[in-house]
């Protein structure tokens, strides 16, 4: 397999001299049993988990296996980390017996390291040494890489497998393999109220909001959110009847393996005195974006380069659909946002990031002009 080091740190395994780009680009002699080789594309040797060997042998003796398949996934978007899909309050614990041999086969598909730690045990890192595989607690499996790790049920009780990048862990990346018919734990009395307050941090709610402080008005949005499921608002606020106010609510819950949809319903009301506009939105329907105060139905496509089309029906029959982009890098300090949409309104936006909570920002926007002010996140 690729040694992602390569990819991830050229400054560090150094480039690839021509010849060898070649024949990597082009699979010439590339035996597809062979394992990729970091060393023979760089002038600098790097360390990797096939140069381990045990002095010693690390064999599993002959028994029953139970083999398990793990993808590493997760949303950098909304900072949701899983493995198959499920975060570890959303599956039960994985049942082992005493005695049996255990094999996992993880594979990360995802764009960040793992470095997966098992408590309680010792893991064979199978990396082609045969009998002599390294023994390891943690393996650090790096993007679109497949690694295969094997141990024996020598324990009793409750066993966390995790990412061990914590915040990793504490959104969702985690198992617990469970001994079953392990005997009672004393210090446990209440075995049932130690694994909800294990769950407990996985289940939580976190609140963030960013809030734009201009001088035509004040526009921002805040949201709750859990892993699955957002209560989002958003506010335009002008300080003059012909700028208007408008707010609206969305609650939803996001699908799929990276979360690309989000399913939502909500409210849209909005009132200014603008008097300017076409009267009929893309739909050839009647552009209600100076006076609304409907519900609606909808979803949200996360779409490639980031960029997010939002399509709704509100309760009068009305379509809308919209394009936006935010957080653009343009430098590691400026960001670009744009948005357009059916009924004819557009936004660009340009924000100097102070730090985490403060940046200036400058926008225009169709329906309240030109802006200069601060953004306050939290």
């Amino acid at each position: 397999q690729m040694d992602m080091n390569v990819v991830m740190y050229p400054e560090i395994t150094g480039p690839a001299k021509k010849s060898e780009q070649k024949t990597m680009e082009h699979g010439e002699h590339m035996d597809h049993g062979m394992m990729y080789n970091s060393n023979a594309m760089s002038d600098i040797v790097t360390l990797n988990y096939s140069m381990l060997r045990s002095p010693t042998s690390t064999a599993l003796p002959p028994g029953p296996v139970t083999e398990l398949r793990f993808e590493l996934t997760g949303n950098m978007d909304r900072y949701v980390w899983a493995i198959n899909n499920k975060t570890v309050s959303e599956t039960d614990r994985i049942l082992i017996h005493k005695g049996e041999n255990v094999r996992v086969i993880l594979y990360n598909n995802s764009m960040m390291r793992h470095p997966m730690h098992l408590h309680g045990h010792f893991f064979r890192v199978v990396n082609g040494q045969g009998d002599h595989a390294p023994l390891k607690n943690v393996l650090d499996i790096m993007p679109m890489e497949t690694d295969t790790i094997e141990f024996l049920g020598t324990e009793e009780g409750d066993w966390f497998f995790h990412c061990h990048i914590l915040y990793h862990m504490m959104s969702g990346m985690g198992r617990v393999f469970s001994y079953a018919d392990a005997p009672a734990k004393p210090h446990l009395p209440l075995p049932k109220n130690a694994w909800r307050t294990f769950l407990r941090e996985d289940k939580q709610w976190h609140f963030m909001g960013m809030s734009d402080f201009a001088n035509n008005g004040i526009d921002g949005e805040a949201m709750l959110m859990s892993k699955r499921w957002t209560l989002e608002g958003e506010w335009r606020l002008g300080y003059t009847e012909m700028h208007g106010q408008e707010v609206e609510t969305h609650f939803g819950r996001h699908l799929g393996k990276m979360q690309w949809w989000f399913i939502n319903a909500g409210i849209d009301w909005r009132t200014r005195t603008h008097g300017e506009g076409p009267e009929e939105n893309l739909f050839g329907q009647g552009n209600t974006k100076d006076s609304r105060s409907v519900g609606h139905i909808g979803f949200r496509w996360t779409l490639p380069m980031l960029a997010k089309l939002d399509a709704r029906i509100d309760t009068d029959g009305r379509l809308r659909a919209q394009l936006m982009r935010e957080d653009m890098p343009l430098t590691p300090h400026l960001r670009l946002d744009a948005m357009v949409n059916s009924d004819y309104e557009y936004m660009g936006a340009l924000r100097y990031v102070f730090d985490k909570t403060w940046a200036f920002r400058t926008h225009y926007d169709s329906d309240m002009g030109f802006g200069v002010g601060v953004t306050l996140t939290y």
